[in-house]
């Protein structure tokens, strides 16, 4: 039963769907969360919480890549040179990881790792977040990225590829 005073129902109604709605969204989207509380937040809690590496083979292999205990897997979002969509990376993260497992995505800059965390999320895992400064961060004003990142920030990284992070 509803009962109408000059519209107040109506407008109570558009904004009962309107807030539903904009939680509805928000759910859906990824947090984004630095290069060192990323750090901290894998070392705090080893077992669940892990970083994946979703820049090309390429740039996973010349540019480096982070160095952690439980590893961090490449399993690139696009393919270079053609920057063709990996159409596998839901499912590639899925033969290695739960749905209820933290993940963080980084690439070089914080892009691609926000894509990659929606995706993820769309494809049911439930604690996606993604490194805003990820492996390489901003530029400066010269175009060199020195202002913030994984490199920049001094945590550990390596040039060493292990064969079962390696993206197969």
């Amino acid at each position: 039963m509803m009962i109408e005073f000059g519209g107040v129902a109506l407008a109570f109604l558009v904004t009962v769907f309107s807030l539903t709605t904009a939680t509805t969204a928000n759910a859906m989207l990824p947090t984004g969360i630095d290069s060192k509380e990323a750090y901290s937040m894998v070392m705090t809690s080893p077992s669940d919480t892990f970083i994946v590496d979703v820049r090309t083979v390429a740039e996973y292999t010349f540019v480096g890549h982070p160095d952690l205990p439980s590893g961090v897997p490449n399993i690139p979002l696009k393919f270079f040179p053609s920057w063709e969509p990996n159409s596998d990376f839901a499912l590639k993260v899925a033969e290695r990881y739960k749905k209820n497992n933290r993940l963080i995505m980084i690439c070089r800059s914080g892009g691609r790792a926000e894509i990659a965390a929606e995706i993820l999320i769309k494809a049911g895992f439930k604690r996606v977040f993604y490194m805003t400064d990820s492996f390489e961060g901003r530029a400066d004003e010269k175009g060199h990225r020195t202002v913030d990142g994984w490199k920049v920030n001094n945590l550990p990284y390596t040039y060493e590829i292990k064969e079962e992070l390696r993206y197969k």
